[in-house]
């Protein structure tokens, strides 16, 4: 008689911890990589960096979105980029992420939106995973990462910042 009532608690625990059709919640900022969900798909490795041979040691090897909360929105234009231009603001985001408004940037690195939207400006995020040293607004800074494509907001950035150097 004992068997039974153990039985029932078991499949009573089993039915409330994993009901069919639900979902794990969002991740807060702060969550560590192994409870986040999987990135998404790195580039091919036959995309060249188009940051500088002499900036290149600051680039990261393997998938370029590794850090980033919330990567799969998020389309690698290319997995390493050197981006030159001028301080305008810095922003922390709800996401944990700051946003380092880079104005003067080349037009290159800039859609339709970020002319619209950004005030023509480069979209950087510094992630927490990824810690690097804060510019100064105002500063001329050369920033390295990864430039994506944001789906949720359509503007080009670069996410994650992984370094700044004093522009040359």
């Amino acid at each position: 008689m004992r068997i039974v009532p153990l039985a029932v608690a078991a499949l009573t625990a089993v039915s409330c911890t994993s009901q069919p059709g639900s979902t794990f919640p969002t991740p807060p900022p702060n969550a560590t990589e192994s409870t986040k969900p999987a990135t998404a798909a790195a580039p091919s490795a036959s995309v060249t960096p188009l940051a500088p041979p002499s900036l290149q040691k600051y680039c990261h090897s393997g998938d370029p979105l590794l850090g980033v909360y919330s990567p799969r929105r998020l389309k690698v234009k290319n997995p390493c980029v050197a981006v030159t231009g001028t301080v305008r603001s810095i922003n922390r985001e709800h996401d944990g992420d700051l946003h380092i408004s880079l104005a003067g940037v080349d037009s290159q690195w800039l859609n339709s939106v970020n002319l619209s939207r950004t005030k023509q400006d480069l979209v950087v995020e510094a992630v927490p995973a990824i810690p690097v040293t804060m510019p100064q607004i105002q500063s001329r800074v050369t920033v390295i990462g990864a430039w994506v494509l944001d789906s949720e907001t359509g503007w080009l950035e670069i996410h994650p910042l992984w370094a700044v150097v004093p522009a040359e």
